[in-house]
């Protein structure tokens, strides 16, 4: 067992300068954890030091260390740090920026490795010379029985090298992280990965500020700030006024090859959203069908495909549609491309959200940015109530009424039309999706029991079709744990 080397008065307030030495990442100083270990540092070297509040303040850091993984929680404050340098690198990549700048960010990333590197056994000893031992057996209170974060589970252990024979750890490699590739291409994983790399980066590295560069093509793919921990995201109106971006931890992992029997709808919708990330002009689009026919699943499913190219998706609710101007301020100068997700949109002619949608699809004077699209979902083909006695009204210019109406779906551009299954079409929804989840059973039965399904559940729809498989999935489940 190595032994814990000795730390002197000079070493600790060299670590209580650390964080006031920062320059870039100054609002590192600023976060609960970190301040609990500065207090816990500033106790050991004050004048007369208190032993209860030496044993509050070690304790009070130590919860907070296992809580959020200690070090690992000062990596994710690195990542999602939202400062000139990520700003800069992230807009216009590394190699188009000062290299003073990255010099700065080198200096703050040795002093933050210094940080992580503080030793529970070192403080310890400190805390030791305070103490006095009451000479018990085993005595909790003495600091030598103090638990330590790092010999705690959850502590984040230096990550092994790569194992060139091992499919899944190659499958994480440093050069691999990020690609999009079939399958295992998850808006989620795809982060995770991302996030893994440039940590496992600056832990292998002798000195953090020589990782400086990774984490610079970090913030230039990825992003900063909120859009560094986050691909998918919900507007969130503030109590005051105005609104945040709230991010979204697991988003829908839902897949485009899921989507059974949609081949023309998807093509029409993956053509525009390949012009849009390749910076071509690109429509809003509207997808309009029956509930259940699969929408919303499929611009979820675009996340999944596309987030590695820098697609992001915002989920926004119809009633929030008049806080689009403040949402796309916030989404203007980042180097995503951001799809604004409505769902199930549809209006009666008196809610105020029916004309503030107007001018944020066309005709408006602020411009929507470049990097923004709508994509919205409806059951209604005009999104706007109509009636047959408004046709037959007594209004005077009642046809420009109706055309105010048919104008709004209109201005999306594109309209993709999502028809109910037929039987036929249904079964096969019904048989791929058990293929998919590896379901061994004889085909007249399976559609036998699908149609049996149907009639008593939700009718004929690829919703239906899940939720039959999803059934299936778990009634074997259950028969394989009753029989081991």
């Amino acid at each position: 067992m190595n032994k814990t080397p000795f730390i002197d008065g000079d070493a600790l307030e060299r670590m209580i300068l650390l964080t006031s030495g920062l320059i870039l990442y100054k609002q590192i100083a600023r976060d609960p954890v970190v301040q609990a270990l500065q207090s816990l540092l500033e106790s050991l070297v004050s004048s007369g030091p208190s032993a209860r509040e030496v044993c509050e303040r070690y304790h009070h850091f130590c919860a907070l260390a296992l809580e959020c993984r200690w070090p690992d929680h000062l990596l994710d404050l690195i990542l999602d740090s939202d400062n000139s340098f990520s700003r800069r690198v992230g807009a216009a990549g590394p190699e188009n920026v000062d290299r003073r700048i990255m010099a700065l960010a080198a200096r703050d990333l040795s002093i933050l490795q210094e940080l992580s590197q503080i030793n529970a056994g070192q403080l310890k000893q400190v805390a030791a010379g305070i103490f006095s031992s009451t000479g018990a057996p085993y005595d909790p209170l003495a600091p030598e029985n103090w638990p330590g974060w790092e010999e705690m589970p959850g502590y984040l252990e230096p990550v092994p090298a790569v194992d060139p024979g091992n499919p899944d750890a190659v499958r994480e490699n440093l050069s691999g992280a990020g690609t999009c590739n079939g399958r295992d291409a998850g808006a989620a994983r795809w982060l995770a990965l991302c996030r893994r790399r440039v940590k496992m980066a600056l832990l292998r590295s002798r000195n953090w500020g020589g990782a400086v560069d990774e984490l610079a093509r970090y913030y230039h793919r990825v992003g900063w700030g909120v859009f560094s921990r986050y691909v998918a995201f919900r507007w969130q109106k503030s109590p005051g006024g105005g609104g945040v971006l709230a991010g979204i931890a697991s988003p829908d992992p839902v897949r485009l090859e899921e989507l059974i029997g949609l081949d023309r709808e998807k093509k029409v919708i993956l053509e525009n959203t390949e012009h849009f990330l390749t910076g071509l002009p690109a429509n809003n689009m509207i997808l309009y069908g029956d509930r259940g026919t699969g929408k919303s699943s499929t611009v979820k499913a675009l996340l999944n495909a596309f987030a590695c190219r820098g697609l992001r998706l915002v989920e926004m609710a119809k009633a929030d549609l008049g806080d689009f101007p403040l949402l796309t301020r916030q989404l203007a100068n980042q180097t995503q491309k951001f799809i604004i997700f409505v769902d199930d949109l549809s209006f009666d002619e008196t809610e105020p959200e029916y004309r503030a949608l107007k001018p944020v699809l066309e005709g408006g004077l602020e411009v929507r940015p470049g990097n923004v699209l709508i994509y919205a979902t409806s059951n209604r083909r005009h999104l706007v109530k109509e009636s047959f006695s408004e046709r037959q009204g007594d209004e005077v210019h009642a046809r420009d009424s109706m055309e105010e109406k048919l104008a709004l779906a209109d201005r999306f551009g594109i309209t993709v039309t999502f028809p109910a299954p037929d039987q036929e079409g249904y079964l096969r929804i019904v048989e791929g999706l058990a293929e998919q989840r590896g379901l061994e059973i004889d085909r007249d039965e399976l559609r036998k029991m699908a149609l049996h399904w149907e009639m008593w559940h939700n009718g004929r729809s690829g919703r239906t079709a899940r939720q039959f498989v999803d059934y299936l999935a778990a009634r074997r489940a259950g028969m394989s744990r009753a029989n081991p």
